[in-house]
């Protein structure tokens, strides 16, 4: 009896061993998904909003150029931002869109005709995705100063005459590096590249330009089922995780970039995806561009009706081949606003820390550039110092620009034609002084010092020879005083190695003896530099700030300026370290240009558009 009673009471306690077992686990499991919950789209954006320690005395002035259907609104509406807006765009379609969900947005009209004394008010933020057609790799290829993306320097204008607080613009980042050193050029900072699926369900890498500091860290969203194409679907299955760039045009049958990539599980055929799909894989709810538009243009007639009879085509609303025609004209014109609309997701990630206290607190004025005028703006002007790549494609020569003339810059690119690019160039030599130790005056390590002019002028006839400008320079009476300036990347080399490796670091503090440039000796310029480490991440040329400090006192070490755009979120940098990949536009270079092209079926953005030019 003993046994049995011993027994039982051996059993009651496994029992009740596994049965808390199992609730630690179900605790455990519980616990997971809530961490994995908080890292959904709509969790991190919550989290932000409880996190908020900036609660507005007043709404947020906002003014939205080339607004579209109100990517802005929609993202400030989900950081709980409330805003005074100011809106220009001039698609009549995308106006009637705002106008529908956003009603208390004030419409300006063209941006062209924008000045001061529209707004009565001090504008906190403007935003902008300027036009890409001339930018994308898809697109026209004129570049910058392109009959469309040149509506840029309107934005330049418009930023110079109402001086926000912050601003935010955004673009394409096939475009070529001159164009994207352009408009860092007179946007002055860097731009921040963010693919969108790193917070949605479509794929779309994007530049922007804001002088709002970047959020410290990218939400690790990427693969939660939230941002997946499934999450969106309608009685569909996705057969990949994410759907591909949304375009503008990509919804047409037989289109190279039709969109069929879900099945319909009622049929279970491919179909495209629809348009409250695309919505919600923007960012925006479902139904936001279903409203009834007005005055429907002739531009919308249907592609089976010539151009010739256009504008004698008429659409019959009382027949059902009329609905149908008039169902697609409404399909065509909704893809074609969200096509061209910004990742509302990204851009409340981008906008999130203006929900900070201590970022309202920390406005400084900052300086927008005076030259606005496209005709008087330039990538390379005269005067200015560039880094040109030396024999071991390190960006260590220098180069005064004295003149520039062809390429997309040239009077003849902006009517259609392009003459061969020619830049005239003065180098710099190291001075003498500072030659000690040195090999000659183009050392292929050293990139800081004193240097003088040559007495001899070059022409440089291609991009793929040169850099970036340098800004980090001091113009003295025999020359220039070249040396590393704050919040840039530079490489160094620890001088005595047989083959020396270079470290990469981000210059936190800098100071030099002004004073004594001009005849101080080598070693003796009161120079002394904090930087951080930089540490290689396992993508390609892609690198993050460590916390391991380093201090330089020997301008020596400092071999070349490393040109970067940030990626994704603060402390993330892509540094360019060397041409590789760049187009040519010279003869010498044109026929093996082509080769490639051939090879990788690509097209050059700098491809000479009249050979006999």
């Amino acid at each position: 009896m003993d046994n049995i009673i011993t027994k039982i009471i051996e059993l009651e306690k496994e029992a009740r061993l596994l049965k808390e077992k199992e609730a630690q686990e179900s605790r455990a499991d519980s616990l997971s998904q809530n961490i994995w919950d908080k890292r959904s789209d709509e969790d991190w954006l919550q989290a932000l909003r409880q996190k908020a320690t900036y609660h507005a005395s007043r709404p947020l002035v906002v003014l939205s150029l080339f607004d579209g259907i109100g990517g802005v609104w929609a993202a400030l509406n989900l950081l709980g931002i409330p805003f005074s807006g100011y809106s220009c765009e001039i698609n009549h379609y995308a106006v009637q869109v705002v106008r529908a969900r956003y009603p208390t947005v004030k419409h300006l009209g063209n941006i062209m005709d924008l000045n001061r004394d529209i707004i009565n008010e001090q504008v906190d933020l403007v935003v902008g995705g300027f036009p890409c057609q001339d930018l994308s790799r898809m697109g026209k290829k004129a570049g910058l100063h392109g009959h469309q993306s040149k509506l840029f320097f309107e934005m330049l204008r418009v930023l110079h005459i109402i001086r926000p607080k912050w601003f935010l613009a955004e673009n394409v980042s096939s475009m070529t590096w001159v164009d994207r050193d352009e408009i860092s050029k007179y946007l002055k900072c860097n731009p921040i590249e963010i693919d969108s699926q790193e917070l949605t369900p479509s794929k779309r890498r994007r530049l922007y330009w804001t002088n709002i500091l970047h959020p410290n860290k990218l939400p690790k969203v990427r693969e939660h089922i939230s941002t997946s194409l499934q999450s969106v679907l309608e009685d569909a299955t996705a057969t990949e995780a994410k759907i591909g760039c949304i375009l503008a045009s990509n919804h047409y049958p037989g289109g190279k970039c039709q969109l069929q990539r879900v099945l319909d599980n009622s049929k279970n055929v491919l179909r495209c995806i629809n348009l409250s799909e695309l919505e919600r894989i923007m960012g925006f709810t479902s139904g936001h561009t279903d409203i009834e538009f007005k005055d429907i243009s002739k531009q919308e007639t249907p592609s089976h009706v010539s151009s010739a009879d256009a504008d004698e085509f008429t659409i019959d609303k009382q027949t059902k081949k009329g609905q149908d025609e008039l169902l697609k004209i409404y399909r065509k014109i909704r893809w074609s606003l969200l096509g061209n609309s910004f990742s509302v997701q990204v851009i409340s990630y981008l906008l999130s820390p203006l929900l900070d206290n201590m970022v309202w607190e920390g406005i400084q004025s900052f300086p927008f550039s005076e030259k606005v005028r496209e005709i008087e703006c330039s990538v390379m002007d005269v005067g200015e110092v560039w880094a040109v790549y030396n024999e071991h494609e390190r960006p260590n020569w220098y180069a005064v620009i004295l003149q520039r003339s062809g390429g997309r810059f040239s009077a003849s690119a902006r009517n259609g034609k392009k003459r061969l690019l020619k830049i005239e160039v003065q180098f710099l030599e190291m001075a003498y002084d500072y030659l000690v130790g040195e090999l000659d005056a183009w050392s292929p390590l050293r990139g800081t010092g004193r240097y003088r002019l040559s007495q001899r002028t070059d022409i440089q006839d291609s991009w793929v020879s040169v850099s970036h400008r340098i800004t980090g320079y001091s113009k003295l009476k025999r020359g220039y005083f070249v040396y590393p300036s704050k919040n840039e990347v530079w490489a160094i080399y620890q001088r005595g190695s047989e083959r020396p490796t270079p470290l990469f670091v981000y210059v936190l503090e800098m100071k030099l003896d002004w004073n004594k440039l001009e005849s101080t000796k080598p070693g003796k310029e009161g120079f002394k530099a904090r930087c951080q480490l930089m540490q290689q991440t396992v993508q390609a040329e892609t690198y993050r700030c460590t916390t391991k400090e380093l201090e330089y006192t020997d301008l020596s070490y400092f071999s070349f300026k490393v040109p970067f755009y940030y990626v994704e979120e603060y402390g993330l940098f892509k540094l360019e370290l060397s041409n590789k990949g760049r187009m040519s536009v010279t003869e010498d270079h044109r026929t093996r240009n082509m080769k490639k092209r051939r090879k990788y079926g690509e097209s050059s953005d700098e491809e000479v558009e009249d050979e006999s030019d």
